[in-house]
């Protein structure tokens, strides 16, 4: 009896003192692979001046119209104003949890979320909020607003929200400032991140039964600008907000510098180029070569008062020609594919109908 009362009161000891299951620490960057490049304490940005002026405007010209100005519907998809929510023009009224670092292949920085708590199996993910974020109204963002963005993107917004919220099995509130997202099968290794990149909205700012109706009302984000002044179809003007939250963070310092955006919108691209060349837009992108040259004849480039450069954008280049189906008898002979591809002149058309930018 006593050997078996000392072994009883040894294995409870054990028990007692073996560790729990091991708990990932609250980081403030996460990556798809590996370790994020830039440490806590990081001040900003390598590709970032972060002492760089601010003030002026700049107009940016693009071809189509608007009529909506609510980026995460499917309605209106096409005709939505560029600068709301835009890779190009940038996310000017609303953020996302975390924010992208472009010097790394998928790694993310604080936003709004000032750290994230991944778990290492990557089937959940905790959100811990930056106690100053606010909206552009002055009221704070909370954990509510992310669940509500949750529950209006899974019933009434666009791909690829919607199908994002389909890979969630649960979010919860975890404290004052946190929220975790859990994940069903649906999930995979990179969910975790995409989940870091959806922007979030301000419960009190919209209506859930209203959400997937088009509107040209400004809508209140947290992003660095707030929609000044809209002219359907035209132009919409965006005025950098001052008290701005995000101004200071490592991940915003050196960006949003211009205290006004234009984007005006133009029927076709030669509409949108002359524009430029009247001195309207600040940018003329062309991939053309051949339309560029002939684009750039006239006065205010001879003078010296526009700069055209041509750059490497890092992205392999699309590959066009012929796709011929080899499950077709008269295709599956290599000898008459490759006849098929002589009786394209590549040399004349790349000298008379390209000007000699091409190469095969």
């Amino acid at each position: 009896m006593g050997r078996v009362l000392v072994w009883l009161i040894a294995a409870t000891s054990f028990l007692t003192l073996s560790p729990g299951p091991v708990q990932s620490e609250p980081k403030h960057a996460i990556a798809m692979q590996g370790e994020p490049a830039l440490p806590a304490g990081y001040t900003h940005f390598n590709y970032a001046n972060p002492d760089a002026p601010k003030g002026g405007s700049i107009t940016y010209c693009v071809v189509g119209s608007f009529d909506n100005l609510n980026p995460f519907i499917l309605k209106s998809l096409r005709t939505t104003a560029r600068g709301m929510l835009d890779l190009t023009y940038g996310n000017l009224v609303f953020e996302p949890l975390m924010q992208r670092n472009y010097d790394e292949a998928f790694s993310l920085y604080g936003l709004l979320a000032d750290s994230a708590d991944m778990d290492p199996e990557r089937k959940s993910i905790e959100f811990h909020l930056n106690p100053n974020a606010k909206w552009s109204d002055g009221q704070p963002v909370t954990p509510e607003d992310v669940l509500f963005t949750y529950d209006v993107f899974t019933d009434k917004g666009r791909p690829p929200y919607s199908v994002r919220m389909s890979m969630i099995a649960k979010l919860e509130k975890t404290g004052e400032h946190s929220v975790k997202f859990t994940f069903n099968d649906k999930a995979n290794r990179e969910t975790p991140l995409i989940i870091a990149l959806t922007p979030i909205i301000p419960r009190h700012a919209f209506d859930r039964d209203t959400f997937d109706k088009t509107t040209l009302k400004p809508l209140i984000g947290s992003g660095p600008y707030t929609v000044d002044k809209v002219q359907p179809g035209q132009r919409i003007v965006f005025k950098r907000n001052p008290d701005y939250w995000g101004k200071d963070l490592p991940s915003k310092r050196g960006f949003d510098n211009y205290d006004q955006i234009t984007i005006e919108y133009f029927l076709n691209d030669n509409a949108k180029t002359e524009a430029f060349k009247k001195g309207i837009c600040a940018v003329d992108d062309q991939s053309d070569p051949v339309k560029r040259e002939r684009d750039l004849d006239f006065p205010a480039f001879h003078r010296g008062e526009v700069i055209a450069e041509t750059f490497d954008t890092g992205i392999p280049p699309v590959v066009t020609g012929f796709l011929f189906n080899t499950r077709l008898e008269k295709f599956s002979n290599p000898v008459v594919r490759r006849a098929l591809g002589m009786l394209y002149d590549f040399e004349w058309a790349n000298k008379n109908l390209f000007g000699g930018k091409y190469t095969r």
